[in-house]
Parts: structure tokens; C-alpha cells; sequence
């Protein structure tokens, strides 16, 4: 027996050290819920929960993304069906004012109503917006750059030419194949910032030098230290992939021609803009990593991008520049005329090519909601399978955490009484000396 150093205390204490420390390390399981409170209940669970945990969460955050995706795409194409009702009543008007039936004054009654349903396109056009975000409005527009196209002649199928047409092409509504003459700028000789509009897309020169293209329509390099520079190689690479809708560019001798793809087409609609205004893209982050985008394109539905006005002066329309402005149109604009029989007649095809954009947008549109509505289906379902992943490594099983903690509770209880009695042992020796 030994007084100076207590073996059986000393034992005794640090199993109830231990045990205590089990004890609190059960407690704070069962308290939190989480196997892995600090990294040293588990190093390389914890690396690998905080990564999870980190995914889980920007899956949810993708999901109220894509939500706002579609709340956005909803409220634009719910402008559209206005713009739609719109358009089918203009038509409705024209086909009425073409009517032998009616004479100048009653077509300048319906010429009324027809110019505010143009000005009211613009007003939805510039003031449909989500979180103070324009989407019927266009990108910046592009300057005017040189830029011409003159309907010289009517050809058939086969090329052969028909015969010449007047002056007018905006007017011309032709029976065969129409072929164009194009005259456009080098791009050497452009500047920087301006551009055309053809067959609706539209072209911009920018340079190179000062650093990679940023804007929203087809870049042409006025450095042409790019692949395909020049203007005339650009065309026919947007004629080759994803070509244009209503055209075919091609170069003969140094002229530069579009033919229709179509008999019967309507001047006007071949004619190019004097500059252009680009889709506008709004990137939607709809996955937990960088660069994890859906590119939503949402382009100008103004009056003037539809057909339905022009510059005044312009043969189809209005004399008089008799079309209010919407944000983001800075010209003054006339309208469609009802008023002669030649241009009500290019009015309708003019209306029938707007309602078809319009229906081409809104048909766009609902297949990115799809496509979003499915987006949302496998966040939810990634989201739901990464956090099963993470709970198994991260939660505490809370039975047999409940069964270690009573484990050690008991422990704990024997080790302090057995430490009491480790400390009585010393009063033996009093006994011995004593006696």
C-alpha cells in the first residue's frame, strides 16, 4: 500500500475524464443533430460536407433563379398576346378599308384607329419590363452605316430575268422569285459602333484592336484581323449557317445579290434598316457553378422592327410622321396607310408578317418556359439527392447516438463513484498505523 501517489485514483479519474468527454461529445450530437460539429470529429467528412453543402445550396439557389426565368418569360409573352389582339384587329381594319365600299373619308375613320393601335405596339414595346428591366425593348441600337438595296428586276426559279420594276420596291408585290442588288461598305473603310439591318439581323462593325466584340448582333471586324473580316464574308457565312429567312446572298462578278425564297414576296420586307437595334440576351444562372447559364434572346417588338411604320416619306406608309414614339425609337414614324388601295393591300402582307414575328417570339418564349419549367424539375431532383448525400455524412444517426450517449452516461456514473472509493483507500493506512 502507497500513500504518496493514489494509483486507483489516478485510474480512476481518467476514465472519468474520458468518459465525460464521450459524455459531452454525445451531448452536443444529440443536441445539434450534426455528426460533424468541428473538424476533428472528422477531417475529411467535413471537407467533403462543406463542398456538398456548398452545392446544395447554390442548387436551391438555381432553383428560385430559373422560378424568376420563368416569371420574367410569363410576363413578356403576356405583352405579346396583347400585341397580338392588336395585330389581328389591324388586319380586321385592313381588310375592311379594302372594301370597294367605303370611301376616303370613312378609311381616314379607320386610319384613326389604326394609328393608335401601332402607337400603343410602341408604349408595350418600351414599357414592358421585369424588375425594372426593359425585354421588348431591343439591345443598344447601331448606328446607320453605308449600307444600300435596290430591287432592280424579278427573276424566275431558274434565275432568268422577268422584267425590270419601277422605283417604288417597297410596293412591289411580285408574282416570281425577287432578286436584289446590294451595295455595302467595306469594312476597312467603316467606323466602329455603326451597322445595317438585312432580312432582320443585324450587322455591327467593331475593331478588333480594341478588344473581342461585347454587343449583341452579327460582328464585323473593321480591322479584319479576324476570321471572316470583310463584310461580303460575313454575309455569306450568316447565308451559309444559320442563313437568312426570306433570302439567299450570294456574289456574282463582284455584285452582290439576295433572291427570295419564295414567290410573292413583298418588297418592303427585303429592305434593309438604316442601322438596327439587336436582341437583347439576359443570362439566367440555372446551375450551383460558374458559367452555368441559359441565354434567353429577346428582341425589339416595336412598331418599326414589325413592319408596321417606317420613316415619313417612306411608299407603303403615311405621309405624315403620325405614330407617337416609344422608348427607345428616337425617329419619328408613319404608320401603315388605309387610305389608297395599293398601300391597304401592302398593309395586310405587311400585318401578316408582323403577326407571324410576333407568334415566332411568343413560340420562342414558350419553349424557353419549358425548357425552364423542366430545368426546375432537375434542380429540385439534384438538389433532393445531393442533400441525402450530405445527411448521411454530416447528421447524427439519432438512435445510436441515444444508445453511445446512455453507454457513456453509465460510465460516466461508475467512474466518479468508483473514484470516490479510489480516494478512501488512503485511510486504510491509518488503520495500520495506529494499530
Amino acid at each position: 500500500m502507497k500513500i504518496n501517489n493514489n494509483i486507483p485514483a489516478l485510474q480512476g479519474l481518467n476514465a472519468l475524464h474520458q468518459n465525460t468527454g464521450a459524455l459531452n461529445s454525445s451531448l452536443e450530437k444529440l443536441s445539434s443533430g450534426l455528426r460533424i460539429n468541428k473538424a476533428a470529429d472528422d477531417v475529411a467528412g467535413m471537407a467533403i460536407s462543406q463542398k456538398m453543402k456548398t452545392q446544395v445550396q447554390g442548387l436551391k439557389q438555381a432553383n428560385n433563379n430559373a422560378m424568376d426565368g420563368i416569371s420574367m418569360i410569363q410576363t413578356a409573352e403576356g405583352s405579346l398576346n396583347e400585341v397580338h389582339d392588336m395585330l389581328q384587329r389591324m388586319r380586321e381594319l385592313s381588310i375592311q378599308a379594302a372594301n370597294g365600299t367605303y370611301g376616303t373619308s370613312d378609311r381616314e375613320q379607320i386610319q384613326k384607329e389604326i394609328d393608335h393601335l401601332i402607337s400603343e405596339i410602341n408604349v408595350i414595346s418600351g414599357n414592358t419590363e421585369f424588375n425594372t428591366m426593359p425585354l421588348l425593348n431591343g439591345g443598344t441600337p447601331v448606328a446607320e452605316a453605308s449600307f444600300e438595296i435596290k430591287l432592280t428586276r424579278t427573276v424566275d426559279e431558274n434565275g432568268v430575268e422577268i422584267a425590270d420594276l419601277t422605283s417604288d420596291p417597297r410596293l412591289a408585290t411580285l408574282d416570281e422569285y425577287a432578286e436584289y442588288t446590294v451595295q455595302i461598305l467595306d469594312s476597312s473603310a467603316a467606323t466602329a459602333g455603326t451597322g445595317f439591318t438585312l432580312d432582320g439581323v443585324v450587322f455591327e462593325y467593331y475593331n478588333s484592336a480594341n478588344g473581342p466584340y461585347i454587343g449583341m448582333a452579327q460582328p464585323i471586324d473593321i480591322s479584319q484581323k479576324e476570321p471572316l473580316g470583310s463584310t461580303s464574308d460575313v454575309l455569306k457565312s450568316y447565308n451559309d449557317s444559320p442563313g437568312f429567312d426570306n433570302f439567299v446572298f450570294k456574289e456574282d462578278a463582284g455584285e452582290f445579290k439576295l433572291t427570295a425564297k419564295e414567290k410573292g414576296s413583298i418588297g418592303n420586307y427585303m429592305i434593309s434598316s438604316p442601322g438596327g437595334i439587336p436582341q437583347t440576351n439576359i443570362g439566367l444562372q440555372i446551375g450551383a457553378n460558374a458559367n452555368q447559364l441559359l441565354e434567353v434572346k429577346l428582341g425589339s417588338m416595336s412598331s418599326y422592327e414589325l413592319g408596321l411604320s417606317a420613316p415619313p416619306g417612306t411608299p407603303g406608309y403615311g405621309v405624315a410622321a403620325n405614330i407617337e414614339e416609344g422608348i427607345g425609337i428616337e425617329m419619328s414614324r408613319a404608320g401603315l396607310n388605309l387610305t389608297e388601295d395599293d398601300d391597304i393591300h401592302y398593309a395586310i402582307g405587311a400585318i401578316d408578317k408582323a403577326i407571324n414575328k410576333v407568334s415566332s417570339t411568343r413560340s420562342s418564349m414558350g419553349a424557353y418556359q419549358n425548357r425552364l419549367e423542366h430545368t426546375v424539375e432537375n434542380l429540385g431532383v439534384s438538389e433532393e439527392n445531393m442533400t441525402m448525400s450530405l445527411s448521411q455524412i454530416q447528421d447524427t444517426d439519432m438512435a445510436a447516438e441515444m444508445a453511445e450517449y446512455t453507454r457513456t452516461n453509465v460510465l460516466t456514473q461508475s467512474a466518479t463513484a468508483m473514484l470516490s472509493k479510489a480516494n478512501e483507500l488512503p485511510n486504510t493506512i491509518l488503520q495500520l498505523i495506529q494499530g
